[in-house]
């Protein structure tokens, strides 16, 4: 799950489930009963229509079939971080078959969880940061190192053996940190989040743009690596292609928890203290 919406409005963003209606006119090659996922149209700031809701409104070009050996929870649990995970290594410029070395923030988490099997399935080297407790399981999803985050001593550990790219879904005071671990040439991908509000209050928007001004230019003179702040696309072929590697068993979804949809706001907030291993499913009930 993720809270995507205005207070305002119906939040929520994934969704999965079966296709009640077309609009007449509506151009897709999907019909009536189909079981589907992807992104709920509230996913766009803009937009009222979220997913935490028996009914959601969907852009049919943000959907795609689910194959019958993919559940609904499973597919639930893909879309915005799936897909900011597959995305983001693409703008990193992280082809498959390359060997390069891969630095993933919080590797334990929703993004963090698809990102590391996503780049180990493209034949990368990957290094992720999380705690002690969680080192055996990314080890299984196919990580090949696990920076103990609480050490403190990324730099000291990696200046020497720097990485290619990084994909960073924390920001603030720590991309500091993992700028000085690229290569010069290397890439950095900023997942947007408040990481900067976290640790620098109400300047951290400032501090952020002036972060972002400071390594254009530098990248601009080829004197350090580029960052690209990154923010996920609907896109319909895309989750084809994700929930495709899972009925493969290529992939797999990480749910910590399941909860019914009457316990949003209280999964939310499980969320938002940033200890979820991998995403958290809210479950609609149908009506007798």
């Amino acid at each position: 799950m993720r809270r995507c919406s205005m207070p305002s409005q119906v939040s929520g963003c994934d969704f999965a489930g079966t296709v009640a209606a077309i609009p007449e006119g509506t151009e897709t090659n999907l019909k009536v009963g189909d079981r589907v996922y992807g992104l709920a149209d509230g996913w766009a700031p803009w937009a009222s229509d979220g997913s935490f809701a028996q009914y959601t409104v969907v852009t049919a070009a943000n959907a795609a079939r689910i194959p019958e050996k993919v559940s609904y929870t499973d597919a639930a649990g893909i879309p915005i971080a799936g897909l900011t995970a597959w995305q983001a290594l693409d703008v990193a410029g992280l082809e498959a078959g390359s060997g390069k070395r891969v630095f993933i923030s919080s590797g334990a988490g929703g993004v963090g969880t698809f990102a590391v099997q996503l780049a180990k399935l493209r034949g990368l080297h990957v290094t992720t940061s999380a705690s002690p407790a969680n080192a055996d399981f990314l080890k299984e999803l196919g990580a090949d190192e696990v920076y103990d985050y609480h050490k403190k001593n990324l730099v000291e550990l990696y200046k020497n053996n720097p990485f290619d790219a990084v994909i960073d879904s924390r920001g603030g005071k720590e991309q500091w940190e993992l700028r000085r671990v690229l290569k010069r040439q290397g890439a950095l991908v900023d997942i947007m989040n408040n990481g900067y509000l976290r640790d620098y209050g109400r300047a951290g928007r400032l501090v952020q743009g002036y972060s972002y001004l400071r390594q254009k230019l530098t990248a601009a003179v080829r004197l350090g690596p580029s960052i690209t702040p990154f923010f996920v696309k609907a896109h319909g072929q895309d989750l084809t292609q994700l929930v495709g590697l899972v009925a493969e068993g290529k992939v797999r979804v990480v749910i910590d928890r399941t909860l019914p949809l009457g316990e949003a706001a209280a999964a939310h907030d499980y969320m938002t203290k940033g200890h979820a291993k991998g995403k958290v499913v809210l479950l609609v009930e149908e009506d007798n």
